[in-house]
């Protein structure tokens, strides 16, 4: 993972220029963008260690108490099921509020210990019932996939469970750029095969000596900073361990080809001074642009993929304005709204408990409507925006 610069390097330019060249601009520019994004990254990576810490530490133990406190509810309505008082019609209100309660305990939060109860019922038994409601939603999400996506499945492809679906889509990814990849090497392998032309031989032969300069540019900085900070030649025991740290940093930072980090570092041993980059010349600094701007695109990658993750573990769409700042608040507003559910069945477990009560409120409640498969689906795949 990148680290901020400890110092931003900043280009001074020689008393003698009069002004600084758009090259010595973008290099300034470059860097500071780089730093910024250093930092970006720090954040985000201090702020998904907190949330992991925050979640196993509070939001998991509420977690467990809800589905417990849930649990509980749904066995003191199967005991209110089973009184001789209860009236037909409120015993298939009982029955669907426990089918409720215990899918939802079995399929979120994987409470085995509920199951009899959901056996007991519903007309099918949880396994045999999930088995075909897989079926039949990989047969539907396969025929909205392939009439929405354009993308076709092998009739065994299991698609019956969100889990499973990203597993294909991703699956269909990883064999789109595969082919691509194959065409675009036999592509190439067509084109290396044809005669070159002067100009197309100019082109690359330029291209392989920027290639070169690039490298040298870089290898010039390592092979200083390396005969500076060689361990071996240090006597003073303390001064070793310092420069055996650093030059470990040094090594890293030439392996990711990190040339602010290396410049960086030549700040630090003195090396070099501001006015030293001042000086350099247009070809080198446009080469040392060359580096940073392909060092920006990677550190933005990484950013893009890490908030990614992110939200993937908060369960927010990958869209909309999220910042490191925020993944503690939303955390912590989960944590307070599970609060408030716990509260609630604690209530509804304490007032339930009286069997005139729960009669009473049982004649109010009204067994919704069950959702068509198709609809539920075609929300899962399509969501609506999120605003």
């Amino acid at each position: 993972m990148s680290k901020p610069t400890p110092n931003l390097v900043h280009v001074i330019q020689n008393q003698k220029q009069k002004a600084a060249s758009r090259s010595h601009t973008q290099f300034h520019n470059l860097i500071k963008k780089i730093d910024r994004q250093k930092h970006q990254l720090a954040a985000w990576v201090e702020a998904e260690s907190l949330y992991r810490g925050k979640v196993a530490e509070d939001y998991l133990p509420l977690l467990e108490t809800y589905a417990a406190v849930k649990a509980d509810l749904a066995r003191l309505l199967d005991r209110a099921h089973d009184d001789s008082r209860c009236t037909r019609r409120e015993r298939e209100k009982l029955s669907h509020l426990i089918i409720t309660m215990t899918g939802e305990l079995l399929e979120e939060h994987d409470l085995e210990a509920v199951k009899p109860l959901y056996d007991k019922h519903n007309a099918v038994d949880f396994d045999t019932e999930q088995q075909a409601i897989e079926a039949k939603q990989s047969l539907l999400m396969r025929s909205m996939m392939e009439s929405h996506l354009g993308m076709q499945f092998d009739e065994d492809q299991d698609l019956g469970s969100p889990e499973k679906i990203a597993e294909a889509l991703e699956q269909k990814m990883r064999e789109t750029r595969a082919a691509n990849e194959e065409r675009h090497r036999q592509a190439e392998a067509r084109r290396a095969k044809r005669p070159k032309s002067a100009k197309q031989q100019e082109k690359e032969a330029l291209k392989e000596a920027e290639k070169q300069h690039i490298s040298q540019s870089i290898q010039a900085i390592y092979r200083k900073l390396v005969t500076e900070l060689h361990p071996d030649r240090e006597p003073d025991p303390a001064e070793r361990e310092r420069k055996t740290t650093l030059m470990q940093a040094v090594n890293v930072a030439y392996e990711k080809r990190d040339l602010l980090q290396l410049l960086e570092l030549q700040l630090t041993l003195e090396q070099i001074d501001p006015d030293h980059l001042g000086s350099l010349t247009e070809e080198r600094i446009k080469h040392y642009n060359k580096v940073l701007r392909e060092q920006s695109g990677e550190l933005q990658v990484e950013l893009m993929e890490l908030e990614h993750r992110i939200r993937m573990q908060m369960n927010l769409p990958p869209f909309g304005r999220l910042v490191p700042e925020d993944v503690l608040k939303h955390l912590k507003r989960d944590i307070s709204h599970l609060k408030s559910d716990i509260r609630s069945l604690r209530k509804d477990l304490e007032s339930l408990a009286d069997f005139a009560a729960l009669k009473a409120w049982l004649k109010g409640y009204k067994i919704p409507k069950r959702q068509p498969l198709e609809e539920s689906y075609a929300d899962l795949l399509f969501p609506s925006p999120w605003f």
